[in-house]
Order: C-alpha cells, then sequence, then structure tokens
C-alpha cells in the first residue's frame, strides 16, 4: 500500500505536525506578560475587599467588645468605654484604607538583588530569624525586604537575580527562572512546581 494511501498519508501527516508541538518549551528566561491576566486584576480587587471586611470586623469587635469588658470589670465607664472601642475601631479601618492607597499608588519597578543577610532574634522566650534582602532599582533607589521566619522565600532569590516588582503585589517576579525547579506564586506566596501553568493554590497564571 502507498504511503499516500488515507491511513498512511493521515500518520504522516499528523506525525510532522505535532512531533514540534509536543517538543515546545516555556522560555523561563525574560519577564512574563502573563501579569496582564484578569485574574491578577481580580485577585487585587478581592485583597482589597478581604482587608476592608477584616478590618470592619475588628472595629465591630472593638466597638461591642470595649463596653462590655468596661462594664464587667468596672475598669472603663459608660461611655467612655464605647469611645475606646470606636477609637480602636477607627484605628483598625483607616489602617486597611492606608494599604489600598499605597497599593494604588504603588508601581511597577525592576532592579537587582545587591545584598541578602539574616540573624537569630531572642525576644519572649522564643527565637525567630530575621531575613533582609536589598535591590537597587534601576532608578539607583536601594529598598530594604524585610521577612521573619521565611527561609524559602529568602533563599528563592539570590544576589544578582534580576527582579521585577509589579503594581499592588509585594514580592518579586525573576528575570531568569531557567534553573529552578520550582516557581513562587507572586500573589499568594505559594511555591509551585516549574511545570505548572497556574498556581494551584490560587489559580493565577504563573508569571513564566
Amino acid at each position: 500500500m502507498s504511503i499516500l494511501s488515507g491511513p498512511f498519508l493521515y500518520k504522516y501527516l499528523y506525525d510532522r505536525i505535532t512531533l514540534p508541538i509536543k517538543n515546545i518549551e516555556v522560555n523561563l528566561i525574560g519577564f512574563s506578560d502573563k501579569i496582564s491576566d484578569p485574574a491578577y486584576s481580580k485577585y487585587k480587587k478581592d485583597s482589597i475587599t478581604w482587608s476592608f471586611l477584616f478590618s470592619f470586623i475588628l472595629a465591630i469587635i472593638a466597638i461591642i467588645g470595649f463596653p462590655i469588658y468596661g462594664n464587667n470589670t468596672g475598669d472603663l465607664d459608660w461611655p467612655e468605654s464605647l469611645f475606646y472601642g470606636m477609637g480602636i475601631g477607627g484605628m483598625f479601618i483607616a489602617i486597611a484604607a492606608l494599604q489600598t492607597a499605597k497599593r494604588r499608588l504603588d508601581k511597577t519597578w525592576d532592579g537587582i538583588v545587591i545584598d541578602k543577610q539574616f540573624y537569630v532574634k531572642h525576644s519572649n522566650n522564643e527565637y525567630n530569624t530575621k531575613y533582609i534582602m536589598k535591590i537597587e532599582q534601576d532608578s539607583g533607589k536601594v529598598k530594604k525586604v524585610k521577612w521573619t521566619d521565611y527561609p524559602d522565600i529568602f533563599n528563592y532569590y539570590e544576589i544578582g537575580d534580576r527582579i521585577r516588582h509589579h503594581k499592588g503585589l509585594f514580592y518579586f517576579e525573576k528575570y531568569d527562572k531557567s534553573k529552578d525547579t520550582e516557581i513562587l506564586c507572586i500573589s499568594c506566596i505559594y511555591f509551585n512546581d516549574i511545570k505548572e501553568d497556574f498556581c494551584i493554590r490560587c489559580k493565577c497564571p504563573l508569571l513564566k
């Protein structure tokens, strides 16, 4: 039977069309354009919503809790206890508002990791490891980032890494991910296998 007959011709063309597709590899060098995916905009909006919701819940607890505390202990008289609760509640809401304003005024920038340090701090009978990373922005400004007890994130970035800070997000995308076996989701701070395309926790596209 000729190779140009029906079944053989189909298989011949199928192998040559699909084989290159199977061998396509994701380029792990360069900043990803997936940051423009709608999932990231939704994540930022949801974060703001949850931040205000959480602050309102704390505010209500404070407004209700202080009068109850004052009435039960006698340490705070009415309406002084109510004013204390309103003050503390207002503080929670103000913090959420400031965080939201900071995110909206934030900008995307690039930089290079120039230094990493860590030290152990003892307080309240506990030992905590403090991590510090310095990033020199392209503008020349040096930004210092601090973590407590997050060795995986600290070790993810290396001195000399070129990184990008995306507006409204705290952690950084690496320019070169070609040597990594895991990739950090900069939305929910979860490490995923480098072969994954979407974060298995928050479902945002991984930046690669």
